[in-house]
C-alpha cells in the first residue's frame, strides 16, 4: 500500500458500484437531459404542481483525497457547472429564507434552490467559495464545532487513514470481523465495510472500538492532518462576510436519537453557541449529523424550537420541499453521479419518482 493521494477521476474505481437498474437508465437520462426533456419536465412541473425548493446536500469539492475515503467529493468544474445552472434556471436563496417561510406558512418562492454543505472541511472555503462568490449564490455550511475547534477527525475519516495507511495487511477484530487487504481497493472496501458496522454502534461504543482499532491496526490519523482537513474560524469569519451562513450540526457529530436527550440538547446548543460567539451572528438553521429521518424524533424538534432554530435538514430520500412541509423535517438531494443525474434531480421528476415509490410501498 503506497498512501498516495486518490484522485476523484479514479474515484469509479473505489466507489459503490452502479446496480444493473442504474446502468441500464444512465443512458436514458443522459439522452433526457440532452433533448430538454428533463427541463421540460421542470418547466411544466413549475406551472402545474405546488411551488417547491430543492435543497442540495454537497460535502467536499475537490479533485484528490487525502486517503481513500467514502465522504462524497465533486470535482471543481462539476461543482461549478451545477452552480451555473441553478443561478440561471432557479432563484437561489439561503436555507434561512426558505425556513422562516415554512414556518411563517408563507408562500415558497418559486422556483428555489439553496446550496448546503456538512461537516465543514477546508475545500469547501479553498475551493466552493471562490465558485460560488463568481456566481453571487448564497450557501449554507453546517460545522461540527468540537472538530474544528479539538483538530480531532470524524470517526469515519480516521477508519479511512487507518486502513489504508497500516503497514498490515490482514485485520482480525471480534465484532468486526476478519479481513485481509493489500491492494488500495481492496484496502477501501474493507474501510468501508469497517465503517458500516461501526455507524450502528453507540456513540460510547463506537469510540471504543475506534481506539481498539487504533491498536490492531498500528497507525493513526495524525492530528497535523486533520488540521488541513478543516475549515479554521478565520476561513468561517471571511466567508460569514461574504454571503455564506453557518448553521449548526452539533459539536461532536453523534447521531442524536442514540443519546440521553439532555446530551442532545447540548451537542446541538453547544455547536450553535460556538457559532454565534465566532460570528456574532445567528446560527438558526441545522443538519442532523445521520441524515437519515429515522433518526428524527418529537424531542430533538423541541429542542430546536425551544433555542430559535427556524428549521433543520436531513439527507434522505432526495425530496424536494412543499409548503406544507415540516420546517424540521427538510429533505435534501444528492449532486449525483455526474450533470444529468443532477438533472434528473432538481428538475424534480427524481423526488417525484421517489414519492410514488414510497406511496406505493406503504401498506
Amino acid at each position: 500500500m503506497t498512501g498516495r493521494a486518490i484522485r476523484s477521476s479514479e474515484r469509479a474505481h473505489l466507489a459503490t458500484p452502479l446496480t444493473l437498474g442504474q446502468r441500464l437508465s444512465l443512458p436514458f437520462i443522459r439522452a433526457s437531459s440532452r433533448l430538454g426533456l428533463l427541463g421540460a419536465y421542470a418547466f411544466f412541473r413549475q406551472h402545474l404542481a405546488k411551488p417547491s425548493a430543492r435543497i442540495i446536500a454537497y460535502h467536499r469539492v475537490g479533485s484528490t483525497y487525502e486517503f481513500p475515503s467514502d465522504v462524497p467529493m465533486i470535482g471543481p468544474q462539476a461543482f461549478e457547472k451545477q452552480v451555473a445552472y441553478l443561478s440561471r434556471r432557479y432563484r437561489v436563496i439561503s436555507l434561512r429564507e426558505l425556513g422562516r417561510a415554512l414556518s411563517r406558512s408563507t408562500s415558497i418562492p418559486a422556483r428555489a434552490a439553496i446550496i448546503t454543505f456538512d461537516d465543514g472541511y477546508k475545500d469547501n472555503y479553498a475551493i466552493a467559495y471562490p465558485i460560488l462568490k463568481k456566481y453571487g449564490v448564497p450557501a449554507t455550511i453546517f460545522l461540527s464545532t468540537g472538530h474544528i475547534d479539538s483538530g480531532t477527525p470524524f470517526w469515519w475519516d480516521r477508519v479511512s487513514y487507518m486502513v489504508a495507511h497500516t503497514p498490515r495487511e490482514q485485520l482480525e477484530m471480534g465484532q468486526l470481523g476478519t479481513y485481509h487487504f493489500q491492494t488500495t481497493t481492496e484496502r477501501w472496501l474493507v474501510a468501508r465495510s469497517i465503517r458500516e458496522v461501526v455507524k450502528e454502534l453507540p456513540d460510547d461504543e463506537k469510540n471504543l472500538v475506534i481506539g481498539q482499532l487504533v491498536s490492531h491496526l498500528g497507525v493513526d490519523m495524525p492530528r497535523s492532518l486533520t488540521k488541513e482537513l478543516f475549515l479554521s474560524w478565520d476561513e468561517v469569519r471571511e466567508m460569514s462576510q461574504n454571503g455564506i451562513d453557518f448553521g449548526a450540526h452539533t459539536v461532536n457529530h453523534p447521531t442524536l436519537i442514540g443519546i440521553p436527550l439532555e446530551r442532545a440538547r447540548e451537542e446541538i446548543v453547544g455547536s450553535q453557541r460556538r457559532i454565534q460567539d465566532n460570528l456574532d451572528r445567528l446560527a438558526d438553521t441545522f443538519a442532523y449529523p445521520d441524515g437519515r429521518l429515522s433518526t428524527v424524533n418529537d424531542g430533538i424538534k423541541a429542542i430546536l424550537r425551544e433555542n430559535g432554530f427556524v428549521c433543520a435538514v436531513y439527507g434522505n430520500p432526495d425530496a424536494l420541499v412543499s409548503p406544507g412541509t415540516d420546517p424540521y423535517e427538510m429533505g435534501r438531494l444528492s449532486p449525483r453521479w455526474d450533470f444529468s443525474t443532477f438533472h434528473l434531480s432538481v428538475s424534480g421528476l427524481y423526488p417525484d419518482l421517489m414519492a410514488l415509490r414510497r406511496r406505493l410501498r406503504t401498506p
